[in-house]
């Protein structure tokens, strides 16, 4: 399931799972599903992206920044990524830019969840 709650040390974390984008298409489904939970939140969310393997272009890119803008950065609490490499890197120095906000990129899930929660 590409989004979920998970619960770590009794906190709840918003669970955004990318590593099965693998299209344009579904990256920019997931980026909508994304959006929709944060709105749909009543406060602050700690989240988790794994963002393994998962498709990036210009479009998804600068989906994710017009996003991270208007609906992430403020509704988010701490943001913790995983997988992020290579291309992804360069994206990702840019969305942090234009998002700002407590965001951090982590090796594994389990120190990324200990971030979260600290």
């Amino acid at each position: 399931m590409p989004l979920s709650y998970i619960t770590h040390k009794g906190k709840e974390i918003l669970y955004v799972d990318l590593t099965e984008s693998k299209s344009e298409a579904r990256s920019l489904e997931l980026l909508e599903e994304t959006k929709d939970a944060y709105l749909a939140a009543s406060e602050k969310l700690l989240v988790l992206v794994n963002t393994e393997g998962a498709f990036v272009n210009p479009v998804v890119s600068n989906k994710m920044k017009e996003y991270g803008k208007m609906y992430f950065k403020d509704r988010a609490e701490k943001r913790a990524f995983v997988g992020i490499s290579g291309l992804k890197k360069l994206i990702f120095s840019a969305y942090t830019k234009i998002t700002g906000g407590n965001v951090r990129v982590f090796d594994d899930l389990e120190s990324a969840k200990e971030f979260l929660v600290s």
